[in-house]
């Protein structure tokens, strides 16, 4: 009989036993899973965090590049007030494609810095005790985004100063084309101008058909003795009458050597002179075109 009590004593302490050594095993394995689960969460964190440090970094440096390139455009806006003319129009349009590409990264910044900003709330309410850890990223986090605003008012200042109404731009347009029209105007007189100028005629015939036709008439004579033959006070241009462009003709056919000249033109810059010459066919040189034609541009020569 008392050997079945201690048996039956020694079975009760032995389940009471491994019952304590399951708990104590259970207890220990779940401390295990915590610990590990702390640790891998200690571990995202750590990326996580690491992750956000380095968009925040570079987005430090981006920014700061910016705003140089913000001050750079402003220099270039106040450049397009000191301009008048029609490329006043371009040039601000130039400008305002830098500043709104400007814009459109600073925008793309800001929500960055929106995502930064979520992914960092996100930690600390996974675990209280990562809140302080993240104060300095979150620290970083508002300075940039104090600056990006700010970049956001220059650039929306400069955009302001940029804008060009449509009334703005017909009116460049008009006056554009008010002065392209009085240039293409002044051009196409200083054109006719230069054309008339280098304009002159000339008529070689005997004298018979000059005198004939009124191109000549025989001036200080008595009666039918003396006089001299000179330009009729009534010529008249026709086309009986040469057209030349002084400045690409300087040579006259002839046909004799034998030559007198009547209108009021110096003989002396012609070559050959009267009789000078047998070589044909016959040819008048003008030597000095510009003293020549400054006399008259209506040159008359008479063949004997």
């Amino acid at each position: 009989m008392k050997n079945r009590i201690l048996i039956f004593s020694f079975f009760v302490f032995a389940v009471i036993a491994l019952a304590i050594i399951g708990s104590l095993l259970k207890a220990r394995s779940d401390q295990a899973k915590k610990l590990e689960m702390q640790s891998r969460e200690l571990a995202q964190f750590a990326e996580e965090k690491d992750s956000i440090a380095q968009v925040l970094g570079d987005a430090t440096s981006s920014i700061a590049s910016i705003y140089n390139q913000v001050t750079n455009v402003a220099g270039a806006v106040a450049v397009t007030k000191t301009l008048e003319n029609i490329d006043n129009l371009n040039y601000k349009n130039q400008v305002a494609s830098k500043l709104a590409a400007i814009s459109e990264v600073v925008t793309g910044y800001k929500q960055q810095m929106k995502a930064a900003e979520e992914r960092i709330n996100s930690l600390k309410q996974r675990n209280a005790s990562f809140a302080q850890k993240l104060s300095v990223l979150e620290e970083t986090v508002k300075k940039l985004q104090a600056t990006i605003a700010e970049q956001e008012a220059r650039i929306a200042e400069l955009q302001s100063e940029l804008e060009i109404t449509r009334a703005e731009r017909d009116k460049f347009k008009a006056e554009a084309l008010a002065k392209a029209k009085q240039l293409l105007e002044k051009q196409q007189e200083l054109e006719a101008t230069q054309e008339e100028l280098a304009t002159a005629h000339y008529i070689v015939g005997t004298t018979e058909m000059l005198s004939a036709r009124g191109y000549i008439q025989k001036k200080g004579s008595v009666l039918i003795f003396g006089g001299a033959w000179q330009p009729s006070d009534s010529l008249q241009i026709d086309d009986q009458f040469t057209r030349i462009d002084i400045r690409k003709t300087s040579e006259i056919p002839m046909k004799s050597k034998f030559y007198r000249v009547i209108s009021n033109h110096d003989p002396k810059l012609l070559s050959p002179k009267p009789y000078e010459t047998d070589k044909v066919p016959y040819v008048l040189k003008i030597t000095n075109p510009k003293r020549f034609w400054g006399q008259s541009k209506v040159l008359i020569i008479a063949e004997d």
